[in-house]
């Protein structure tokens, strides 16, 4: 309940929120609905499962994952699939992140997946020319590659500075 009140609270306030806070409600917002679908698809192929074998756990979440070996195979099959994407998201976030021409230009803030849990796009910090404070952009799937220690872009290091900055409000918003 909680939490609701806050939502509604930084919803009422959203002009006195900092653009770096309101491009995060967007993209939470905007994420919500495939972490609902992600919710159901567990809930409709674990729920007998978790009420048998994890109903009077104190915390469900790790109860399934220790007794994910006995839960019947559907449900196995989706809590394999969610844990495969959920760290291949963390693996992304924090690497740092080159351009084609071999500049560092900081690292990877965010991951955004689609409904099919493939990765549309991944947030970069940037930062600004002579270290001005920050500045986030947006690369889509098809301009980088993820290698074992980093992120390498398939775009020159003056491309990717001349992008906009993710965290702008849109305008008319």
């Amino acid at each position: 309940m909680e939490r609701g009140r806050l939502v509604l609270c930084m919803q009422a306030y959203d002009d006195q929120l900092s653009i770096r806070c309101q491009f995060a409600l967007y993209r939470v917002s905007r994420n919500l609905e495939a972490a609902l679908s992600r919710v159901d698809r567990l809930a409709d192929a674990c729920w007998n499962d978790i009420q048998e074998k994890c109903g009077d756990a104190d915390k469900i979440e790790q109860c399934v994952v220790e007794k994910r070996a006995s839960l019947s195979q559907p449900c196995q099959t989706v809590i394999g699939a969610l844990q495969q994407a959920f760290q291949g998201l963390a693996a992304l976030r924090g690497r740092p992140v080159v351009s084609s021409d071999g500049k560092e230009l900081g690292q990877v803030v965010e991951v955004n997946k689609g409904p099919d849990g493939k990765i549309q796009s991944i947030q970069v910090d940037v930062g600004r020319w002579l270290g001005l404070g920050s500045k986030v952009v947006t690369i889509t799937a098809d301009k980088f590659e993820h290698l074992a220690d980093r992120v390498k872009l398939l775009l020159r290091g003056e491309e990717v500075q001349s992008m906009p900055d993710a965290t702008q409000k849109p305008a008319g918003k």
